[in-house]
Order: structure tokens, then sequence, then C-alpha cells
């Protein structure tokens, strides 16, 4: 028998056709030292050298003046999965982390599937919810909705970057 959807992780995915090969979009979204350039209101919080790789783990800040170095929103997350895309092979690449809190629980990650030589779909999936005493598929659907806005105006800031990159 299946699971039960209340058992089930709620998930929210975005998908949007990005103008470069998949190896250069998948730079972008595996990268968190990027995601500030396209995901509004957030930076990294602490100095990178490199991305993450599994097994390592990060932190996001979201919030009106976390760019500014107030606090916000803090999203910690560990990386659990990271996989090149290949245009020649048709390989999709995938990004995952499991998020660890305070505030959200779950995991998310981007696809990136090659189209062509010079075109991919960057797929942004989360399954996160608040932590607390609460059931989780109610908060995962409410955490969803604000989830859904950000990553549509995300991926669009994204798209609009590697257009003028291209």
């Amino acid at each position: 028998m299946g699971q039960r959807t209340a058992d089930r992780p709620y998930r929210v995915e975005v998908a949007r056709t990005m103008p470069v090969e998949a190896s250069v979009a998948f730079a972008w979204v595996a990268d968190p030292r990027t995601h500030p350039r396209f995901i509004p209101l957030t930076r990294l919080d602490g100095a990178a050298r490199e991305a993450p790789g599994p097994g390592e783990s990060f932190a996001m800040v979201s919030g009106p003046g976390a760019r500014r170095g107030r606090r916000g929103f803090v999203d910690r997350m560990v990386v659990e999965e990271v996989a090149r895309p290949s245009s020649r092979t048709g390989t999709v690449g995938r990004t995952a982390v499991r998020k660890t809190g305070p505030a959200l629980l779950g995991t998310a990650g981007f696809d990136v599937v090659p189209l062509d030589a010079d075109r991919c779909v960057v797929v942004w999936w989360e399954e996160a919810y608040l932590a607390g005493p609460w059931p989780r598929r109610p908060n995962a659907v409410l955490v969803g909705v604000a989830l859904r806005v950000m990553m549509h105006v995300s991926l669009h800031r994204l798209g609009r970057l590697l257009a003028r990159r291209g």
C-alpha cells in the first residue's frame, strides 16, 4: 500500500528555461556564493572560498536588511548531493541539501536538465517545513506558498542575468 498523504513530503517546484548550456546554469545554482545575485534579500552567512561539497554545511540569511549584514531568517543546510549535468550525454545535474534549522527543516535542491548545447531547464524544488510542534503537512503547504513566490522571482532574475552574460 502507498505512503499516506500526511506522511509524504510536500514538494514545491518551479522550472524555467535558461538561455545557456547546462553546466553554466549548474555552476550558478550549485554554488551558494552566487545565490545572493539572484535570490532577493538573501546573503551567504560567512565567507566561503569555494562551493561546498557533499557533507559540508553552509547557511543563508534572508530578510529586509540581510544584505547589509543585519539579522534575518537563518536557513542552515548540509550538502547531500552534487552531480554535474552534461549536454553531450543528456545527463541531468542535481544539487541537493538537507535543511537543518533552526526554523526550516526538510530537503531542497536544483535539477538542471540539458535541452541542447545552448539551453537548459533549471528546476528548483523544496520539501521544506517549519520546525516546531505543529502538524508537518499543513505547515509545509503554508511554507510552500511563500517559497513558490520567491522561487519564481529568483529564477526569473537568474534567467535575465544569464541572458546578459550569454
